[in-house]
C-alpha cells in the first residue's frame, strides 16, 4: 500500500506541474462578512481615527459545491498499474493565517451634499500556513508550506454619511483593493489576489434608547477586475450583513453581526479552465460573529474581540475567527469646541 500512495503522490505532483501556470480556481473575493465591528462604519465625529485589526482564522475543511466536506480523494491509477485500479485516500487538511490592519480614517468637518466626507487608508500584512496529510490504513504522507508578508492595499477615497436627528444614520463608501500583494500565476506562495476590487456598501443604522441601542444593515457589492497576467476575470460578489450592538453599561458593549455572501456572476475568460468541472460553481457563505468591547478610557479608546464561525458554505474553505482590535481617537482634526 506504500507504494501505491507513493505513486498517487507522484501523479499530484505531475498535475500540479502540468497547472503550475494556471489560475486558481479558488476565487473567494475580497471581503469577508461578518468579521467587522457592528458600528464600524457609523459615521464618526470628525477627526483622525487609528484602528488596528487583527484577525486569526482556522479551518479544517473544504466544503464542495453541494455543501459536502471534502475529507477524501479518489484516484485512478489504471493506466499506470490495471490491477490498481481506483485508491482512495483520506485526507485531513488545515489551512490557518493571521492578517494585521491599521487603520488611518478620517472625518470631515465640512459637508458635501449635506453629508459628513470620511476616507481611509488600509495597509494589510498576512501570514498563511497549511497541512495536508494525505493516508490510508497503514501509511501516510504530509505536506507542509506557508507563505507571508504584505498583501493588497485597500482605501476608501469616498466616504459620505447622513444623520437624522440621533435616531439614524445612512452612509456610502466606495472602497478600492488594489492588488499591491505579491502575485504570481500558478506561484504556491501568492499574497495578494492579482486583481482589482471595486466595493459599494450603504450602512443603515437605527439607534434606540439615546443611542445605547444600534440595529444595523449593509448590503455590499464586488466587482472583480482582470486576474494579472490572465485573460480570467473573477465573478462579482454580494453580500448583506445585520446585527445589533447595546451598550449595557456606559463603558461595555455587546454585539452580534451575521452575513451572507454570495458569487453572483460567473468567473469569466478564456483561462477560465475550472469551466465545466466539478470546480465551477458559484461559491457562497454565511458567517455569525459575537464580539465585546469595552472603552477604558472614555471617548478615546476601545478595546474590542469577536470570535467568528462560517456555515452554510460552499465551494470554499469552512473557517473560524477570532479577531482582536483597538480604536484610538487622538483628537487630531476634531471639531472645534463650542464657545
Amino acid at each position: 500500500m506504500k507504494k501505491i500512495l507513493i505513486i498517487v503522490v507522484i501523479v499530484l505532483l505531475t498535475y500540479s506541474a502540468a497547472t503550475a501556470q494556471r489560475i486558481s480556481a479558488y476565487q473567494a473575493g475580497s471581503y469577508q462578512p461578518g468579521l467587522m465591528n457592528v458600528r464600524d462604519l457609523a459615521p464618526p465625529d470628525a477627526g483622525i481615527v487609528f484602528i488596528d485589526y487583527s484577525f486569526f482564522n482556522n479551518s479544517t475543511s473544504y466544503v464542495d459545491r453541494f455543501g459536502n466536506k471534502v475529507n477524501s480523494l479518489t484516484i485512478d491509477l489504471t493506466p499506470i498499474n490495471p490491477e490498481t485500479g481506483e485508491v482512495t485516500l483520506d485526507l485531513d487538511q488545515q489551512v490557518s493565517g493571521y492578517a494585521n490592519v491599521p487603520v488611518i480614517f478620517y472625518t470631515s468637518r465640512f459637508r458635501i451634499l449635506k453629508a459628513k466626507y470620511m476616507a481611509s487608508i488600509n495597509p494589510s500584512y498576512l501570514t498563511s500556513n497549511y497541512r495536508m496529510n494525505m493516508h490510508t490504513s497503514d501509511t501516510s504522507v504530509t505536506s507542509t508550506g506557508n507563505t507571508g508578508g504584505f498583501s493588497d492595499i485597500s482605501f476608501i477615497p469616498l466616504g459620505l454619511g447622513w444623520s437624522v436627528g440621533d435616531k439614524l444614520d445612512i452612509s456610502f463608501f466606495y472602497t478600492v483593493y488594489a492588488p499591491t500583494g505579491r502575485y504570481e500565476t500558478g506561484a504556491d506562495d501568492n499574497i495578494g489576489k492579482g486583481y482589482w476590487t471595486h466595493q459599494f456598501q450603504v450602512p443603515f443604522y437605527l439607534y434606540f434608547l439615546e443611542k445605547a441601542t444600534a440595529l444595523f444593515v449593509m448590503p455590499t457589492y464586488e466587482v472583480n477586475g482582470k486576474i494579472k497576467d490572465s485573460d480570467a476575470r473573477a465573478g462579482n460578489r454580494f453580500t448583506i450583513e445585520y446585527g445589533i450592538s447595546q451598550y449595557v453599561t456606559p463603558w461595555l458593549e455587546l454585539e452580534i453581526i451575521n452575513g451572507h455572501n454570495w458569487q453572483v456572476s460567473d468567473d469569466k475568460g478564456e483561462d477560465v479552465w475550472w469551466r465545466d468541472t466539478p470546480l465551477d460553481a458559484r461559491d457562497q457563505t454565511s458567517t455569525i460573529g459575537f464580539g465585546v468591547g469595552a472603552w477604558p478610557w472614555a471617548g478615546r479608546l476601545n478595546i474590542r474581540v469577536k470570535y467568528a464561525m462560517d456555515y452554510g458554505t460552499k465551494q470554499r474553505y469552512k473557517s473560524n475567527f477570532l479577531s482582536a482590535s483597538i480604536i484610538f481617537i487622538p483628537n487630531i482634526l476634531a471639531e472645534k469646541p463650542k464657545e
